[in-house]
């Protein structure tokens, strides 16, 4: 990969510090209510389709790598849903708490990735007026 702009440098920082602090709640959750194999189980959903696409977001600040994250996580979290899930089950059955949170953290995980270009667009072209 070339050298990255400051945009894209910037930008990179802030989608690890997200995904750090998505880490960091996750543990503490975790340690304090549980998640995992618990009636919370679907916040583990939608907090891994939230945090999980700026881990590689955060590889390279672009567009691109944004939309691989996302797919990478909607891959991994519906192929579990949907196939891998399944083959512990004598019958097949769908927990649809789960699917839905976690494509309400994806749903999330795009909000916030629009909503920090948006703030950088303003910054750009605010810094473009002044000088």
């Amino acid at each position: 990969m070339s050298t990255l702009t400051p945009r894209e440098k910037k930008t990179s920082y802030a989608a690890l510090g997200f995904f750090a602090a998505g880490c960091l709640m996750v543990v503490i959750l975790q340690g304090t209510i549980g998640l995992y194999f618990t009636r919370h189980y679907f916040i583990a959903h939608f907090l891994l389709g939230l945090f999980l696409p700026f881990a590689i977001y955060a590889m390279g600040g672009m567009r691109l790598t944004f939309w691989i994250g996302w797919c990478l996580t909607a891959t991994w979290h519906f192929g579990y849903e949907f196939w891998e899930d399944q083959l512990t089950r004598s019958s097949y059955s769908l927990d649809w708490d789960q699917i839905a949170s976690g494509s309400v953290g994806l749903l999330a995980a795009w909000q916030v990735y629009r909503l920090w270009n948006r703030h950088l667009d303003r910054l750009e072209s605010a810094s473009a007026a002044k000088g």
